[in-house]
């Protein structure tokens, strides 16, 4: 078990300073070959008892390590930046992130190389989403990479992941500085729960993303967007869309969940009947069942949950 343990460990570590020292992107086949053997470390620490923290450790150690070499490694050795700013707080990124970390990295530097940043760029890492930004011209021609962008920001939605957007103008005539927020905080643990009511039912239930809770704002916030796509579900769970800003009173919007997503090109506001909140409801529920105690279980609270990044990725 130690031999194959090691084996798959250093292959691992070979695959990825292949990727480290690749240029162009052509990253597939060997992120296929890294996922593949870091999940068999996983799945042979898992079945040793003894020293499996420590093992752990060190491995989420080198994907922290090579995760910053590549960045560093992209942004070092192109003439149009002059640097990076890095800085990171991964105690806490289980071993299921970074995989999808070391996953989708490609797919995130790619987009990073079409808008025409240049200049010192600053990345940020914690275990809830990797932020990117740096400056880019007025005149960028961002438009000519709509499809582009499009395609990656749809390839992450069925990952779990959102890639939003946020521009801001400098001190500087003609320069902007682009964040990109790669959220990574979707956990199958939780769920952002909100109660409808539908009917005659007494109470449904339904569960979204966790993720949702990061988006929350309030009507003037989308109203200062602009025209801009609406997304909103109503209490019989009917979904409509349509562009504009809705025509809320201030108590409609009070009782209304407004969430806001700077997708790039195309903003997206979502509309709740209702506020909701974090649950670990999932959990919980599963945890009774595996007790034996599903009797206990209220019957007369149904409970759904929507995959709301479906929602976007149509």
């Amino acid at each position: 078990m130690n031999n194959n343990y090691r084996e798959n460990f250093e292959k691992s570590l070979e695959t990825l300073e292949d990727i480290q020292y690749l240029s162009a992107f052509s990253f597939s086949p060997l992120i296929g070959r890294a996922y593949y053997h870091l999940s068999e470390m996983k799945r042979i620490a898992d079945s040793d008892r003894l020293g499996i923290e420590n093992k752990y450790e060190s491995i989420t150690q080198v994907l922290d390590e090579k995760l910053e070499s590549i960045l560093e490694d992209f942004f070092l050795n192109k003439c149009k930046f002059k640097g990076l700013n890095y800085t990171k707080s991964t105690s806490k990124i289980d071993f299921k992130k970074w995989n999808l970390l070391i996953e989708t990295l490609p797919e995130i530097l790619s987009i990073v190389s079409v808008l025409s940043f240049h200049g010192l760029m600053d990345a940020d890492l914690n275990e809830n989403r990797l932020t990117i930004s740096g400056t880019i011209l007025e005149d960028s021609q961002l438009a000519q990479h709509r499809k582009f962008i499009y395609l990656v920001t749809r390839k992450l939605l069925r990952k779990k992941i959102l890639l939003t957007f946020k521009g801001e103008k400098t001190v500087r005539t003609g320069l902007y500085k682009l964040t990109l927020n790669i959220d990574i905080s979707h956990d199958e643990n939780f769920v952002y729960r909100l109660p409808f009511k539908s009917g005659t039912d007494r109470g449904t239930f339904v569960g979204f993303s966790n993720v949702l809770a990061n988006y929350r704002v309030q009507i003037n916030q989308i109203e200062q967007v602009g025209e801009h796509q609406i997304i909103e579900v109503d209490n019989e769970l009917n979904v409509n869309t349509y562009l504009g800003i809705p025509k809320l009173s201030r108590l409609e919007s009070t009782n209304k969940e407004i969430l806001h997503f700077s997708f790039l090109f195309r903003p997206i506001s979502l509309i709740l009947p209702m506020r909701g909140n974090l649950s670990m409801d999932n959990i919980l529920r599963e945890t009774k069942i595996n007790e034996g105690e599903e009797n206990k279980h209220d019957v007369s609270i149904s409970y759904r949950t929507i995959d709301f990044f479906s929602l976007f990725n149509s």
